[in-house]
């Protein structure tokens, strides 16, 4: 039984550690893309690829689903988890860094506390640490990369992106709220479908899939990686690590994105890595620790 709970335990971390480091990998790629095609093309074929994806992996049972409320929670969901969530990062990208979108994102564990203490969750002693060291480790590689000056048109596409972090706590924590007790992978299968139908009238509009005709070799590598790993696999272990883990405890792995994102960028562009930078990560890492840490000497409790 405690081996079976073990494995369980390293399931559930496996899946949320592989959708931020995926998810903080994905920026360089998304810059390299919007830099081909529309942000707007670049949504669409990725939750088009996904959605098909998600209906040939995924067994959905859309009766069970078929309640007015349920389905307006989804449509919430879908538009402010995906539709939303991908074209304001894909649009920022055409103006900003990939690591500055990466240390942006890692704002969203904070956003997510202050939700959820507003909505009378206990933050425990473990959690506060990996709050602070995380949030620190942000700052220090911030630092490093000299992400503290303002200058256009990197701004702009900084404050668009920053709108993804709020977009993204609200989903996170309506996810855990809205469909606690529901199979997870039919839940971000629906959504991604129904971000697919509001996209369709605009690809009817714009010919949105006729773009990828513009992509060079590494731009299909680079899409191919965002509707496979991003936005399939990615939301798929998210979503069910989420309702199992809790939306606090979820967030704090948001902290591997920037780390993600940096080593992504240095393979990728080329970008250097400063031995402060190193400094910073190895705090982010100490911090996902103590999400992880056992809690007087009990095994670590979901939610």
């Amino acid at each position: 039984m405690q081996k079976i709970e073990l494995m369980n335990k390293i399931k559930v971390y496996g899946e949320v550690l592989f959708a931020t480091i995926v998810w903080g990998a994905a920026y360089p790629f998304t810059k390299h893309v919007v830099a081909l095609i529309s942000p707007l093309s670049l949504v669409f074929v990725r939750c088009l690829f996904a959605s098909i994806l998600m209906l040939v992996f995924v067994r959905i049972n859309f009766k069970k689903y078929l309640r007015l409320d349920l389905i307006l929670k989804l449509v919430v969901m879908s538009v402010i988890g995906i539709s939303v969530q991908q074209f304001s990062q894909c649009y920022a990208l055409k103006y900003t860094a990939s690591t500055n979108a990466g240390f942006i994102i890692a704002l969203t564990p904070i956003i997510i506390v202050l939700i959820e203490l507003f909505w009378g969750e206990k933050i425990s002693t473990n959690k506060i640490i990996a709050f602070v060291s995380g949030l620190l480790g942000c700052l220090i590689v911030m630092y490093s990369l000299g992400r503290f000056s303002l200058s256009l048109p990197s701004t702009k596409g900084d404050l668009v992106f920053l709108t993804s972090s709020f977009t993204w706590a609200f989903y996170v924590v309506l996810t855990k709220r809205w469909f606690k007790g529901y199979p997870q992978n039919e839940v971000t299968a629906i959504t991604m479908i129904i971000a697919l139908i509001t996209l369709i009238p605009f690809e009817f509009k714009y010919s949105l899939v006729s773009e990828i005709k513009n992509l060079d070799m590494l731009g299909y590598i680079s899409l191919a990686y965002l509707c496979l790993f991003s936005s399939f696999l990615g939301y798929l272990f998210w979503n069910d690590a989420v309702s199992k883990l809790g939306a606090v405890k979820s967030s704090y792995f948001i902290y591997d994105e920037p780390f993600a994102t940096i080593i992504s960028a240095y393979l990728l562009l080329g970008e250097k890595v400063m031995p402060l930078t190193l400094v910073g990560g190895a705090l982010i890492l100490i911090g996902v620790y103590f999400v992880l840490k056992v809690e007087n000497g009990k095994a670590l409790e979901y939610g």
